[in-house]
């Protein structure tokens, strides 16, 4: 992929190092789907480009050119497209991937073991899911936790008639999917895939990070329920929260609403949420009597999170 037609700009150019300018992306929720010796290869983020990619970001300006839409932008300007972020937002957060405030991060994680994520079959989820869509056991489950089929087609939710157990599959930052948890039909059994690193990834970050503000659960159907009444949702897959899962939140959402069970480890959760991310966090108390999101109505769920959704924009404007 080269320069064709592209315009150089006429305007001042700012110079990053590479890890900054890759960093920067990441944070954004752009995906870099490959990259060549002098550019970073994506989807443009000025106009509907899903198939092949067509935008390059170039590894010491930053300069964005689109080979389709012929767009030419800063690296700020793309911040500032893909993450719904003000100028001086995409701008901090540029400033904040630079190599000497990431030092120590860095030597952190050389340090720590390397988080390898290996793709999981693919085929089988889609074989369990095809179980979902076609077993009225599994239908009738889903349907009893308020879950609806386009839901179960979007996440790919699955049904293993010899284990009976519904199938919830979890994925990496970067779409990678690494497994899935299973839950019985009858009961509360949970058995997850051998080897699934659920503790270095949220349910449902992968669509999640490319918006600015997010609401966090315990469970994976919390975070469906949540998303069906047009929020956006991730859960921890558990009421403990790992170093890797606050670090992904703070790398991705400038906003966090968590919603912990009405319960102890829920609360603990809560509580340390707020402490590690400050005033960009509430987690309001779920109403009287409710365990969890997922003993709201639809149109209960709806008004409350209403409540809150833009709560932080006002506290932090």
């Amino acid at each position: 992929m080269r320069k064709g037609n592209r315009q150089e700009p006429s305007y001042n150019i700012n110079y990053y190092s590479e890890s900054q300018i890759r960093r920067s992306l990441l944070a954004s929720g752009i995906d870099i789907v490959s990259e060549v010796d002098i550019d970073f290869i994506i989807f443009c983020p000025f106009h509907n480009n899903n198939r092949t990619p067509a935008g390059e970001v170039h590894k010491t300006s930053g300069m964005f050119y689109c080979f389709a839409c012929q767009e030419t932008k800063e690296l700020v300007e793309v911040i500032m497209q893909a993450s719904g972020r003000s100028y001086f937002e995409a701008a901090r957060l540029i400033d904040s991937k630079s190599d000497s405030k990431n030092i120590l991060e860095n030597v952190t994680q050389m340090l720590e073991k390397k988080i390898e994520f290996e793709e999981y079959d693919s085929e089988m989820i889609d074989k369990l899911n095809s179980n979902a869509l076609s077993m009225e056991r599994a239908a009738d489950y889903y349907k009893s936790r308020k879950i609806t089929k386009e839901s179960v087609i979007k996440y790919k939710l699955g049904y293993s008639d010899k284990q009976d157990m519904v199938t919830i599959p979890v994925y990496s930052p970067n779409g990678i999917c690494l497994g899935f948890v299973g839950r019985s039909v009858e009961g509360k059994v949970f058995k997850n895939t051998p080897g699934l690193q659920k503790s270095k990834t949220l349910f449902n970050l992968q669509r999640a990070k490319r918006h600015d503000k997010v609401f966090v659960v315990e469970s994976s159907f919390d975070a469906i329920r949540l998303e069906q009444v047009g929020v956006h949702a991730v859960a921890t897959l558990g009421a403990t929260i790992s170093k890797e899962q606050r670090k992904l939140l703070k790398q991705y959402f400038n906003q966090v609403i968590v919603l912990g069970d009405n319960d102890e480890a829920g609360r603990n959760m809560s509580k340390k949420m707020i402490e590690f991310f400050g005033s960009g966090c509430i987690a309001p108390e779920l109403p009287e009597g409710i365990k969890d999101v997922s003993d709201l109505s639809n149109d209960d769920l709806k008004l409350f999170v209403d409540k809150f959704d833009n709560v932080l924009y006002s506290m932090l404007n």
